[in-house]
């Protein structure tokens, strides 16, 4: 009886296995798009731990920083808040690209690097990054390397 019982538990166990590894196969990657909407919107909502699932591991610093700026300022995260931001570009060259942002609010915009990382798309949110020029599909240069100063 036992034995029995064990066997299935461990059939239990396998089926549950593989029924998490056929569903993690068939997760559709999010698009550049969706990852640069998802990203904005999780920032302007305070959701900085999902602002950081959209970004590159090299981005969290900056987001740490908004979060702190946002947290001690009751006007400047109401202000972010009501910014009405929106996808105006999206460039994709091979693994890597750019999206650029449109401030409605303020009529500004705003361009992050874009990088495929163990297949998903990530921002690459940093204030050192050049901004390219959006007239002609140049590369995306990567932050200059400030370690050894």
């Amino acid at each position: 009886m036992k034995v029995s019982g064990v066997a299935y538990v461990y059939t239990g166990v396998l089926w549950l296995i593989s029924f998490c590894s056929w569903s993690c196969h068939t997760h559709k990657s999010m698009t550049p798009e969706e990852v640069a909407s998802s990203f904005m919107y999780a920032l302007q909502h305070a959701h900085y731990d999902s602002a950081k699932h959209y970004a590159t591991q090299d981005s969290y610093e900056m987001i740490d920083l908004v979060a702190s700026i946002a947290e001690s300022t009751p006007q400047g995260k109401k202000k972010i808040q009501q910014s009405e931001i929106v996808v105006q570009k999206v460039f994709i060259q091979g693994d890597s690209g750019y999206v650029t942002y449109l401030n409605n609010t303020v009529h500004t915009t705003e361009t992050f690097p874009l990088v495929l990382e163990a297949g998903e798309w990530k921002i690459r949110f940093a204030h050192q990054l050049p901004v390219p020029d959006s007239s002609s599909a140049e590369q995306i240069l990567p932050p200059a390397d400030t370690s050894n100063p």
